[in-house]
């Protein structure tokens, strides 16, 4: 435990290896915001000088525009800063270097293009032909600064898994140990590259928070950051255990629960240093239980919760059904959450979706009632049009088509008689 405490814990690392190892992540953290900083700079000026070209002639005197001249020149500025930070990343990368270079080198050409042309632009404002090829040149200008900046992010997770593919070979060399010399050399060699491993993860999730930096070196997605974080943290957590279940098994080899125990601690670090490879590379599996996060699998989940509503009253078992039911309507509805908590969600949409929820929640428990007092038509009628409103509101999300569906099939089933329904879509005109 000593060797795996001195290995985990900053106070005992004085000014070694994992201190410069830190210290080199936060410079390379602070390069990465600054230059990201650099994108936002080239973004906003070149927007800005593309929407004061949009609004056209103003009918005044002709003659040079001095805010056109100060634009012009802030955007030359902000792309040569942002070129030198660009050249520092390439220079030191190992990965992609020469695809970082070309993209440096198409910044600087686009860069050069979109001085000429924002000078020209400066010089008569008036001009639609000169308008016309600036918003060209600045097109182009940003679309080689996002692919720069694409590359760079995956020069980063590109980082990030040469560590764990090193971390992995580590881990299994303190598996294979013969004796507790062996294993303790390499449980050394084990915790280092975890320390590098773990600042390195650390700074790539820590950067999403910011929310500042676009197109690279984050994760953006709320569910990698959490799934990044609970890696890592199980990672730290079974790390501290590693040593001693090993240790354990080399002194007690013949015993049954020191090799099990020792294989748990292996597989859970395995599966941590798998729960960062998926997070970095957002490749992490949905869960069911974590709720219905695509759009067709909310509307899908929707009908089949309108079909399992339809029970018979004289079979109604709450013991059997509630609990079911309940969980489904649940799962729905977290769903409902994430595209409610979702950027692009309008603010009046995201009151109506959680109004919505709350309406059809407690509409299921109505109706459950009223399946066990068997006067259940009714409530059946008033919970379909909470559900219906409930999948109304995913119309922006592109649930209007299956919303209408949803609406149509679940009145038809409620006024038509059963024996008048099959195959008989004309009724659907209600």
């Amino acid at each position: 435990m000593t060797c795996i405490n001195s290995l985990l814990s900053t106070k005992d690392y004085g000014f070694g290896v994992a201190n410069s190892f830190k210290l080199a992540c936060y410079l390379d953290f602070f390069k990465i915001i600054d230059y990201g900083f650099y994108f936002f700079s080239i973004f906003i000026k070149v927007t800005t000088l593309v929407n004061t070209s949009n609004k056209g002639p103003s009918g005044k005197k002709k003659g040079r525009s001095k805010k056109a001249h100060v634009l012009a020149a802030s955007v030359e500025q902000a792309t040569q800063n942002f070129l030198e930070k660009g050249e520092q990343i390439a220079k030191e990368s190992q990965d992609l270097k020469e695809e970082l270079v070309a993209a440096v080198e198409d910044v600087r050409k686009q860069g050069e293009t979109m001085r000429i042309a924002s000078s020209e632009f400066a010089d008569d404002p008036c001009s639609s032909v000169k308008r016309g090829t600036m918003v060209r040149a600045a097109r182009a200008l940003l679309s080689a600064v996002t692919r720069l900046l694409i590359l760079a992010d995956m020069a980063d997770v590109m980082r990030l898994l040469s560590h764990l593919k090193i971390v992995e070979e580590a881990l299994e060399a303190v598996k294979n140990a013969t004796n507790e010399q062996d294993l303790a050399n390499r449980f050394k060699e084990f915790g280092k590259e975890m320390v590098k491993l773990n600042y390195v993860a650390a700074r790539r999730q820590q950067v999403g928070k910011i929310g500042n930096v676009s197109g690279g070196w984050e994760l953006k997605d709320p569910h990698c950051r959490d799934e990044m974080a609970a890696a890592r943290g199980a990672l730290k957590k079974n790390a501290t255990m590693l040593y001693t279940a090993s240790q354990a098994f080399l002194r007690h080899p013949d015993v049954a629960a020191t090799r099990a125990n020792r294989d748990y601690v292996f597989k859970q670090v395995q599966e941590a240093i798998a729960g960062i490879s998926s997070a970095a590379q957002a490749t992490s599996p949905t869960d069911e239980a974590k709720g219905h996060t695509g759009i067709g699998e909310l509307a899908a989940a929707l009908n089949e919760f309108d079909n399992k509503i339809i029970l018979d009253p004289m079979t109604f078992s709450e013991a059997r059904f509630r609990p079911s039911l309940e969980e489904r309507l649940e799962s729905i509805i977290s769903g409902a959450a994430l595209m409610a908590d979702s950027s692009c969600t309008r603010d009046d949409r995201r009151e109506r979706i959680v109004a919505e929820c709350n309406a059809v929640r407690q509409a299921l428990q109505d109706l459950l009632s009223e399946y066990m007092n068997n006067e259940v038509l009714p409530l059946l009628q008033t919970i379909a049009a909470e559900i219906a409103a409930h999948s109304l509101a995913f119309q922006p999300h592109g649930g209007g088509t299956a919303g209408a569906i949803f609406i149509a099939t679940t009145l038809w089933r409620f006024k038509v008689p059963a024996s008048k329904r099959a195959d008989n879509t004309q009724v659907l005109s209600l």
